[in-house]
């Protein structure tokens, strides 16, 4: 049986069951959440407005709370999934843009996404002991900053297969803008990039690459095309008119089903993805049922590449990942939390990773009430 289960109906969440649901062949879709009401509501309409269609998916919701990994592993185990693709996290990503007056927002975005990890590592490190609990053989798509939180959870062999979205979004608008260049079907571009979630960010926010280092290479058909190109100019077309905050969760949604789907029907298809193989930042690869390969072009290395990424992720605050999975932030990432939100963590442990969400959220709705008075 083909089926998939999806850990988390927020709003990137239901718009991978909608998506879903219109997909013909997939036998079961399980879904769960803590909010039960809601989720039932989101099953209803997904379900609802498939059918008038003419699908007719089965779906079965399950109320769950991730924090109860006992009880997680129990589920895994029982419903057994090709496919788990989980969107938990503690805090959105988007809520400092909107929470906070822009000259805050940007003050505060010099640290990075980093410091941020506590709200995005804590519930998918509990979903991976889950499933490891559970003793099957699933693949886990994580949606939550996969670019880090694959890579640490990886310290401690308990790494999702591969991430989803972030560099991604922009994949097809690339493909697109060249194929019209050259006026080839968008079939026959093919783009090779290493890149990280700071790319992503920056040239979305700042319509800049913003120093990022990165790789591009761009193929039509057989033929490298990549030197007709400024890059730099080419991606920030390529992200102009990209949705900003919650407003690009379709797109998000789309790369996951993407993902899902490459991996659940053994396409091998060639995509770019974030955190596969447990590695920072992210790459090219092929997707099958064996999971997440890096499938690099000949004039780089995957040592290259990884040091690319790397880079990119001190600029997005985070030093370096330890051995242990201990997270080492920049300096400049710990004095900026400091000093406007009086929260100081300089190293995150994955057994502190709960408690320092704790803190963390706690400091922000400080912040975010400074600024409403």
């Amino acid at each position: 049986m083909n089926s998939v289960f999806i850990v988390g109906l927020g709003d990137i969440g239901e718009h991978i069951l909608e998506l879903l649901v219109r997909v013909p062949g997939i036998a079961k879709i399980y879904t769960a959440d803590i909010r039960k009401e809601e989720s039932l509501r989101k099953v209803y309409s997904a379900r609802s407005g498939a059918i008038h269609q003419g699908f007719y998916p089965k779906i079965e919701f399950i109320h769950l709370d991730v924090n109860d990994i006992e009880r997680t592993a129990e589920v895994i185990s029982k419903i057994n999934p090709d496919v788990i693709v989980s969107t938990v996290a503690l805090k959105t990503w988007w809520a400092p843009q909107v929470d906070l007056p822009p000259e805050i927002f940007r003050k505060l975005d010099e640290a990075g996404f980093g410091p941020w990890l506590p709200f995005h590592l804590t519930l998918v490190y509990k979903l991976m002991q889950a499933v490891k609990k559970a003793g099957v053989k699933t693949h886990v798509i994580n949606a939550s900053f996969p670019d880090a939180v694959n890579a640490i959870l990886a310290k401690v062999g308990l790494a999702p297969t591969v991430g989803l979205g972030n560099c991604d979004l922009f994949v097809p608008e690339l493909r697109r803008i060249v194929a019209e260049k050259f006026n080839v079907s968008v079939k026959s571009v093919t783009v090779y990039l290493v890149g990280h979630h700071y790319l992503c960010h920056v040239l979305n926010a700042y319509q800049s690459t913003m120093g990022c280092p990165y790789y591009l290479k761009i193929m039509v058909d057989d033929k490298d095309v990549t030197k007709q190109f400024d890059l730099d100019k080419l991606l920030v077309e390529a992200n102009r008119y990209m949705p900003k905050g919650k407003n690009d969760h379709f797109i998000v949604a789309a790369s996951a089903v993407k993902n899902i789907l490459a991996i659940l029907y053994d396409t091998n298809e060639l995509t770019y993805a974030p955190g596969p193989q447990g590695l920072p930042g992210g790459y090219p690869v092929r997707l099958s049922k064996k999971g997440a390969e890096v499938y690099l072009p000949e004039d780089i290395t995957l040592e290259e590449a990884v040091k690319i990424n790397e880079e990119a992720q001190r600029l997005d605050g985070i030093e370096k990942i330890k051995d242990d999975g201990t997270v080492v932030f920049t300096e400049k990432a710990v004095a900026i939390m400091e000093e406007l939100m009086g929260y100081r963590c300089k190293e995150l442990r994955l057994s502190e990773s709960e408690e320092r969400a704790k803190e963390l959220l706690t400091a922000y709705k400080e912040l975010v009430e400074k600024y409403k008075r």
